[in-house]
């Protein structure tokens, strides 16, 4: 007859065993285990948004006012766009370099107008983006009126396109524009926006560059088809490394290998953005990520895959930085994607 002991023992290494096959679990691709883990249901999933590819065109309506940022948009990319199996362009622009008097220069709006429906046409979402509001950095109060008088002009301009159309208040607030300032000023905004749009989408994010860790400041206005947006450059040595213009040319040689552990950092990243969403309610717009091209090939890939699919495991729409410039993934030159970078972010769409 077997001993006591022996059930003892025999009990501990099951138990052991039990305890190693769960933590190789975890260890081995299995950061979906580990999200359960972390205790986000299946059923807790945020609403999807109508868009979920998307790309930034940077670098050129968002330039300074006669300045050459060396994009040209032309119209016929919106159509090479929806052709590689995007559905939506996020467009910044830099509407305050284009105020006289309180009023938008009507020249100009009328070449953003055509690139809009030039982009609607093509069944595309088109988010305008107002982009690169300096001065609303620098002195909040002094310009938190043009904000709203930019807005109130926007919104009447564009109160009868289609519901494709989706408004972006403001890119990336930051320095002087502090969380409580921004809440203010954003609860102006939607209400502006609202008067002649009460259903279109508006997107809003939080401070400090829309940075994950200041959603907690940020309040949401009481409306319908709203939408929270956070931008992802973790960690910015490796996306930003070797570029003077960004501030991060003394990094250079900064690997990202898609270890397990880097893997991790950004689910977890995501899963806060996530659980914030979850408990307030609303979708989630990733509208900038990406890696320079002063990085090698191999790693951009590596990357910005990685981002992407986090994004979409946690019903995130995302916004790939950008299509033409030092981040892009299109070549205005050869009029030709990058066929590695285009197979990271749309692996199951149609690639050409």
């Amino acid at each position: 007859m077997l001993s006591k002991e022996f059930f003892l023992v025999g009990k501990n290494i099951i138990l052991a065993a039990g305890s190693l096959i769960l933590a190789l679990s975890c260890f081995f691709p299995s950061i979906a285990y580990c999200r359960e883990v972390a205790a986000i249901s299946p059923e807790n999933n945020i609403r999807i948004l109508p868009f979920k590819h998307v790309i930034n065109i940077g670098n050129a309506l968002d330039a300074p006012k006669d300045i050459f940022w060396g994009v040209e948009l032309k119209d016929e990319y919106f159509a090479t766009i929806k052709k590689a199996g995007f559905d939506g362009v996020r467009l910044p622009v830099r509407f305050s370099d284009y105020v006289v008097d309180g009023k938008l220069d009507e020249n100009f709006m009328k070449k953003i107008d055509k690139h809009i429906e030039a982009g609607l046409n093509q069944g595309l979402y088109i988010i305008l983006d107002f982009h690169h509001f300096n001065e609303i950095m620098d002195k909040p109060v002094e310009n938190r009126h043009l904000l709203l008088q930019i807005w109130q002009q926007l919104s009447v301009r564009y109160s009868k396109y289609s519901d494709k159309l989706v408004f972006e208040i403001l890119n990336e607030p930051q320095k002087n524009l502090t969380a409580d300032l921004w809440n203010e000023y954003l609860a102006g905004a939607v209400k502006t926006i609202r008067q002649n749009n009460p259903k279109r989408y508006i997107i809003i994010g939080a401070g400090s560059y829309n940075n994950i860790a200041d959603l907690k400041k940020l309040i949401l206005p009481k409306t319908d088809n709203l939408i929270v947006t956070f931008h992802y450059y973790e960690p910015p040595e490796f996306t930003f490394q070797d570029n003077p213009y960004l501030g991060y040319e003394q990094y250079k040689n900064i690997k990202w290998q898609s270890s397990f552990s880097e893997r991790l950092k950004i689910a977890r990243d995501f899963l806060q953005v996530k659980q914030w969403a979850i408990d307030n309610k609303v979708p989630v717009f990733l509208g900038e990520f990406g890696v320079n091209k002063n990085v090698p090939e191999n790693m951009r890939v590596l990357w910005t895959e990685c981002v992407r699919k986090e994004a979409e495991q946690d019903d995130f729409s995302w916004g790939y930085w950008e299509f033409g410039s030092a981040f892009g993934i299109y070549d205005l030159n050869k009029n030709e994607w990058d066929k590695a970078l285009l197979q990271a972010l749309l692996a199951k769409e149609k690639n050409s």
